[in-house]
C-alpha cells in the first residue's frame, strides 16, 4: 500500500495547554510519503534486518506482539518497494518482542530468534528448513520450511531483545536481554561446530538488568572484538553504558558508563565517539567521547513529546525521533520527527495517538538516499516505510 500523507505545503499545529495561553507545536514542512510492507495483523513490534535469499537486498523480521506471530518479508527490489511485501509466517507464539535474523547452526542460511514475555516467557529459535543450495524465495516463505526451538535453560523469563555478535573463538555468539524478574544481559555460545542442539550452548549471564531495551554490537576500545552498547530503563542500576568484551568470556565484563543514570533510557544507536539516546522524557541524549569521558548534551524534543522510542541520525546530520503519543497526556500529536541541523523540529508523519518502535535507515527505493524503515502499534499503521524526499 502506498499512502500519500499529505499533498502540498502544510502547518502542523498542535494545541497545548499552557500558564501563559496556547502554544503552536512546531510547523512543518510536507510529510513524508508513508508506505506499508504489511498491516494485516496487530502489534507489529520491531524491524530487524537480514539477506535470506542472498539477492543482496535487506529482508525483514518482526513480531506480531498482540497478534502472536512470527513473519518474515522478502524484499521485493526497489520498483515493487512501495508494494507490500511477499511474507511468511514462520511462527504462532504468544507476545513476541523482538525477532533477528542469524546463522545459528553455521550451515549459510539465516535463522531466526525471537524473545517472548507476557506468559510466554521464552527464547525461540526457528530454523530455516530450505537446503543450502536452494534460497528460492517460495521456498523461504513455505512455513513447512521453518519449525521452532527453543532454548530451554531460558525458560521463564521476559526476554525483550537480542543481538547476533559474530563470533567468540570461532563460537556463534548472540546476547538477550530481558526485564522484570531474573531479568539479565545473557551471553550465549554456540559449540564449536555447528548444531541444532541448544542445550550445549554455554549460558553467560553479564549483568543484572531491570528492562532492556536496547542492544548494539561496537568495538568500542578499538581492540578488533565486538563489544556491547545497551540502555537499561528500569531498575536501581538503569543507564546506557557498554561492556567491554574480555580476552576470555568468561571473565567480566567490565561496564563503562555513557549516560543517562536514573533516567529511562529507550532505544540508542551508537559509534565508538557518538551514542543517542532516547528518553521517555521531554529530551534525548547526544553523547560525544573524548577519549574515557562523555560529553552529553540534551536534544529538546518537539513541545509535549515526551515519550522518546528511538533516535537515529542522518549523514548530513539530521536526526529522526520516534515516540509514544498513544500514552502521552497529549495524544493529538505525531510520533515521528525530523530535526534540521539548526534545531528544528518537523513530522514526518501527522498521524496522532500513536506508538512508534525502533527505526532502520536504508535506501528502499534505490534514489541513493536513506529511507526510514519502522512500526508501529496502536493506530495499526504496522510494518511501513517513510520515503526520504529528494531535497
Amino acid at each position: 500500500m502506498h499512502q500519500t500523507i499529505f499533498r502540498g505545503s502544510v502547518v502542523l499545529f498542535a494545541v497545548l495547554l499552557s500558564p501563559t495561553g496556547v502554544l503552536p507545536l512546531a510547523s512543518a514542512q510536507t510529510p513524508w510519503n508513508r508506505h506499508t510492507i504489511d498491516d494485516t495483523h496487530r502489534g507489529a513490534d520491531g524491524v530487524r534486518l537480514g539477506d535470506f535469499n542472498g539477492d543482496g537486498l535487506p529482508d525483514v523480521v518482526t513480531g506480531w506482539e498482540e497478534s502472536g506471530l512470527v513473519r518474515l518479508y522478502l524484499n521485493p527490489g526497489s520498483a515493487k518497494a512501495t508494494e507490500p511485501w511477499p511474507a511468511a509466517m514462520i511462527a504462532r507464539a504468544k507476545s513476541p518482542e523482538d525477532a533477528v535474523p542469524i546463522d545459528l547452526d553455521g550451515d549459510g542460511r539465516l535463522d531466526i530468534v525471537s524473545c517472548h514475555e507476557g506468559k510466554q516467557r521464552q527464547l525461540l529459535v526457528h530454523w530455516n528448513d530450505t537446503s543450502a543450495s536452494d534460497s528460492q524465495s517460495s521456498n523461504l516463505l513455505n512455513e513447512q520450511n521453518w519449525t521452532t526451538d527453543r532454548f530451554k535453560q531460558l525458560d521463564g523469563v521476559m526476554w525483550m531483545f537480542a543481538l547476533p555478535l559474530g563470533t567468540i573463538d570461532s563460537r556463534t555468539a548472540l546476547v538477550v536481554g530481558a526485564k522484570g524478574p531474573k531479568a539479565t544481559i545473557t551471553l550465549l555460545l554456540g559449540p564449536p561446530t555447528g548444531s541444532r542442539d541448544l542445550s550445549t550452548w554455554t549460558t553467560i549471564r553479564l549483568r543484572e538488568a531491570g528492562w532492556i531495551m536496547s542492544l548494539r554490537s561496537v568495538d568500542m576500545d578499538h581492540d578488533g572484538d565486538q563489544d556491547i552498547v545497551f540502555s537499561d530503563r528500569k531498575g536501581k542500576r538503569r543507564v546506557a553504558a557498554w561492556l567491554e568484551q574480555p580476552d576470555d568470556p568468561l571473565q567480566t565484563w567490565t561496564e563503562h558508563v555513557i549516560a543517562g543514570q536514573g533516567r529511562e533510557v529507550m532505544f540508542l544507536t551508537a559509534t565508538a565517539e557518538r551514542c543517542l539516546i532516547s528518553t521517555r522524557n521531554s529530551d534525548s541524549l547526544d553523547c560525544r567521547r573524548a577519549g574515557d569521558a562523555w560529553h552529553v548534551t540534551t536534544l529538546k524534543h518537539p513541545t509535549g513529546v515526551n515519550n522518546g522510542k528511538a533516535i537515529e541520525r542522518f549523514h548530513d546530520g539530521r536526526i529522526v525521533l520516534t515516540a509514544n503519543t498513544h500514552a502521552s497526556p497529549n495524544r493529538d500529536l505525531p510520533g515521528i520527527w525530523i530535526r534540521d541541523p539548526q534545531g528544528n523540529w518537523s513530522a514526518i508523519d501527522p498521524t496522532t495517538a500513536v506508538k512508534f518502535d525502533r527505526m532502520e535507515l536504508i535506501d528502499l527505493d534505490g534514489d541513493n538516499d536513506l529511507d526510514v524503515m519502522t512500526c508501529e502499534e496502536r493506530q495499526n499503521l504496522g510494518i511501513i516505510w517513510y520515503e526520504n524526499p529528494a531535497r
